[in-house]
């Protein structure tokens, strides 16, 4: 499994980037809209999606496994 996609806050912007990495495109307004792409994010990756709060915290983990119609061709 790979690297988790993480929705977090930069400064006045929400953003998502895979752990340990730079932040993937996209400045969202709200942490509920970068949440949601970065949920897509995971879903196509197979990986987990964690959500931080505007101070980093963890407020949710979710766990997006590949399913067979998922995979690419």
């Amino acid at each position: 499994m790979g690297e988790p996609i993480e929705t977090y806050c930069d400064g006045e912007v929400w953003r998502n980037r895979v752990r340990g990495r730079e932040a993937l495109p996209g400045e969202y307004r709200t942490r509920e809209a970068a949440a949601e792409v970065g949920r897509s994010e995971a879903r196509v990756r197979g990986v987990q999606h964690v959500i931080r709060s505007a101070d980093g915290r963890v407020v949710e983990r979710n766990r997006y496994p590949r399913r067979s119609d998922e995979l690419p061709f």
